[in-house]
């Protein structure tokens, strides 16, 4: 019985990770901006200029998600990002281990799909609130709804706590590529 369970977590990360990485029901791509009048926006080979006001800051820091109006359902509103926390990394990591890698690699399929790079593509708020609230999302968040269609098969609820959420959200952010 355990082990069924266990499989049914491993295989909803891996829907988190593909509705990321394999999406055919993708948004169009938006167009490059237009640097010439947005002093804000940084290309490789331009060097950064100051932004007229701390909003068009804010602005310019933002990263770009793949679907950044999707903070998931769940208790998580908002979450601050820092510099990358070794301690919270340490203990993500822990429970990656111990949760996830039966279903989950970082760079290749297993039964769910590769999780490196999530961060880049769902907010730290979905990722959270997914892990915490495993279930309800796969019902009601589009995302995931496709996720669960695609896939025939469903993560269970891993009855992590928010700290939990957060560490694995930190070794998730360390592992970017």
């Amino acid at each position: 019985m355990k082990l069924k369970y266990f499989l049914i977590l491993i295989i909803g990360l891996a829907f988190l990770n593909v509705s990321c990485t394999n999406r055919k029901y993708q948004t169009e791509k938006q167009p490059a901006p237009d640097t010439s009048e947005n002093p804000v926006v940084k290309h490789q080979s331009q060097t950064a200029k100051t932004p007229k006001n701390s909003q068009s800051m804010q602005a310019a820091e933002k990263p770009k998600y793949e679907y950044p109006d999707d903070n998931g359902i769940g208790p998580i509103k908002e979450v601050k990002l820092g510099p990358i926390n070794k301690s919270l990394v340490e203990k993500g990591e822990k429970i990656f281990d111990t949760k996830c890698v039966a279903c989950h690699k970082l760079d290749s399929r297993l039964v769910g799909p590769p999780l490196r790079n999530i961060t880049k593509k769902n907010t730290p708020e979905f990722i959270m609130n997914y892990l915490l609230n495993t279930v309800d999302m796969q019902k009601k968040d589009p995302i995931m709804k496709k996720l669960v269609e695609e896939y025939k098969i469903v993560m269970p609820d891993q009855q992590l706590t928010k700290d939990d959420a957060r560490e694995i959200l930190e070794y998730f952010r360390s592992v970017e590529k």
